[in-house]
């Protein structure tokens, strides 16, 4: 989930209790509702160690590891500011968890209960990072507090808090709704994935049969039964692209991406000496705008990588974020 919606949350949070938390409480529930991401922080340890723990929505994306981080510093508040330790520890810990709770809900799988399990979960409601949403968050914390700054009366600032709540309940309980009724309904190898807007959705498709692996990916609409092909991919089990796609795959665990999400593409280009394997996630994959000629470019994460066709060695590896139209036009 975008960070603005992150702030937007622990400040609604916040508001709703003025008068059950003291105001040291309610900072640190503010605080806990975007700390966690502060894990990017520690990528070059995970890189140089090798723990999972250090790794960007790992170890600190748990409710176990939320309660034990929100006691010690709950514990130091406490002691500092000469305030009830189980109020600062219960604010601090519902601001994580709304944290956590958010994240669930959207693209990237969380280990919740780390460490007793590192078995990470997702609900997949909603995109990791929706633009819209996060500047529809970034709007309202601005409109609250320019009003907050006007020193408005209190009913009615906190019926314009109650307004943004009921908003976005209403917002997550379609996603969530629409998540559940589609999913329910897709055979067990379509896999639902969610729009910017909740009126159209994506539905990746994994066909596994005897002689060759199938990938599809289509655009629906709520309100329509117009469908659009976005990409359709199929590699042979029994040819040499099969063996590639297969290292491509093994390799493509060692990133942070394609270890938490799941739905690949692949696209194979061959030449005289070298292939070329390219997975993009489907769960990445989103419409822009390309401004020179107005149409559409669609593009998602991907890694590419080029082996050597006789030795199978790894020649060379690129990560990014990349237009369908250059891989589908070399296929």
């Amino acid at each position: 989930m975008d960070i603005f919606t992150h702030i937007f949350m622990g400040v609604l949070a916040g508001l709703f209790t003025l008068t059950t938390f003291s105001p040291e409480a309610i900072i640190l529930l503010w605080i806990m509702t975007f700390l966690p991401d502060f894990d990017v922080f520690l990528e070059p340890l995970q890189k140089i160690r090798k723990m999972y723990f250090f790794s960007h929505k790992a170890g600190s994306h748990s409710y176990i590891v939320g309660i034990f981080f929100t006691g010690i510093v709950g514990f130091v508040v406490s002691l500092l500011r000469n305030i009830s330790f189980s109020e600062v520890w219960l604010a601090g810990f519902i601001g994580y968890s709304i944290h956590i709770s958010l994240d669930f809900f959207a693209a990237s799988k969380i280990p919740i209960i780390y460490p007793i399990s590192k078995k990470e979960y997702r609900f997949f409601a909603d995109r990791a990072v929706n633009p819209l949403l996060a500047a529809f968050s970034g709007l309202n914390l601005l409109v609250l507090i320019i009003y907050y700054y006007t020193k408005p009366y209190y009913n009615v600032f906190m019926d314009l808090a109650f307004f943004y709540l009921y908003i976005y309940l209403i917002y997550f309980g379609i996603r969530t709704l629409l998540r559940i009724i589609i999913q329910v309904s897709l055979p067990k190898n379509q896999q639902y994935i969610p729009g910017f807007l909740p009126f159209f959705y994506l539905i990746y498709e994994n066909d596994n049969t005897n002689n060759n692996l199938t990938f599809k990916l289509k655009k629906r609409f709520i309100f329509s039964l117009k469908k659009q092909d976005i990409v359709n991919q199929t590699i042979l089990k029994d040819s040499n692209q099969m063996i590639f796609y297969e290292l491509a795959k093994r390799i493509s665990s060692e990133y942070r991406f394609f270890h938490k999400w799941s739905l690949i593409i692949p696209f194979i280009h061959e030449s005289e000496d070298l292939i070329n394997v390219v997975l993009i996630l489907a769960e990445s994959y989103s419409h822009g705008i390309q401004h020179k000629s107005l149409k559409r470019n669609k593009s998602s994460y991907f890694l590419s990588i080029n082996f050597n066709k006789n030795t199978k060695q790894v020649i060379s590896k690129v990560e990014g974020f990349g237009s369908f139209n250059k891989w589908k036009n070399k296929t």
